[in-house]
């Protein structure tokens, strides 16, 4: 069992980092090996249990990724679809087991990777019935706008072949091995690759992470930028955006990468192994917004409240 986790990159790696450097330390080392009782301490057990956890607001848009893919998959095998209220019910079958899960501690504590434990139920977060409102509307609006949406239109029209779905890969920048999972590629009967992406939550600019993805794509189909399409698919609106690529963008979004490379970087006491400095090295960084949706937040001193 190696003592210091292995060292990558990808873009929520850097979104943490960015966030709190704090929460960085604890999710990405102080958690390590602490899937062990034998092997971690009692304190990297604990902060392993909290890493576990997740938030109404992830389970649905794993939930949602999850209909997407098993519904594309289904028309690329078998050129059949799945039925609106078959894919309802599923979702909401699955978002009522996270609920009931979470309300079992115990077996949760036992076994924090194959259970569910939402933070707002952990917490006792009075935003709890808000939250459950929120996720029923935008289910609803999801599982109806799969159906409506440009790529669903694109891939079911015969003239496209999908060539990726939910496929975790990697490709290398700066020394540094960059996870990549794409929701979607295909390609048309013309040559373009198209990128998708599915959202789930508000609209937001999503370039960078786009772009890092049309760099994967270049490089490992050897097509030109002008052949690559990128696009949103924000299921709860049924809006999309779609957007192109130039040599300049992908310069733009490397040079960011080796950016937070290097900053990342800064906080090792040894590169080669991957082992950070002293906690204390990662300052907390508290905020309202990002405290009060931080895993932590139980065993964090500095947290905002």
């Amino acid at each position: 069992m190696a003592m210091y986790p292995q060292w990558s990159y990808s873009q929520s790696r850097a979104n943490m980092f960015n966030e709190c450097l704090r929460k960085y330390y604890y999710h990405y080392y102080g958690a390590h090996n602490g899937w062990s009782a034998d092997k971690g301490t009692p304190e990297q057990v604990h902060i392993y249990r909290l890493k576990q956890m997740s938030n109404l607001y992830l389970v649905f848009g794993d939930l949602a990724h999850r209909m997407c893919e098993s519904s594309i998959r289904q028309w690329d095998e078998h050129q059949s679809v799945p039925r609106l209220e078959f894919l309802a019910a599923a979702m909401k079958k699955q978002l009522n087991e996270a609920y009931q899960q979470s309300m079992q501690r115990e077996a949760w504590q036992e076994h924090p990777r194959e259970r569910v434990m939402l933070s707002e139920i952990y917490y006792e977060d009075e935003r709890l019935d808000d939250r459950i409102a929120l996720i029923r509307e935008r289910q609803q609006a999801c599982v109806e706008h799969l159906y409506t949406s440009q790529s669903w239109k694109d891939v079911t029209s015969r003239d496209c072949s999908i060539l990726e779905i939910e496929k975790w890969d990697t490709m290398t920048l700066y020394d540094t091995k960059v996870y990549i999972k794409m929701d979607l590629l295909y390609r048309r009967s013309g040559g373009n690759l198209v990128i998708v992406d599915w959202k789930t939550g508000r609209e937001d600019d999503f370039t960078d992470q786009l772009y890092l993805y049309a760099a994967y794509v270049q490089d490992k189909y050897n097509v030109p930028l002008e052949q690559i399409e990128l696009r949103v698919e924000y299921l709860v609106s049924g809006e999309h955006q779609d957007y192109t690529v130039t040599r300049e963008d992908i310069e733009a979004v490397e040079n960011r990468v080796r950016y937070e490379i290097e900053e990342m970087k800064v906080c090792l006491a040894d590169n080669y192994y991957n082992r950070p400095k002293e906690i204390s090295f990662f300052t907390p960084m508290p905020s309202r917004r990002v405290c009060g949706e931080c895993n932590y937040r139980e065993i964090c001193a500095y947290r905002e409240v």
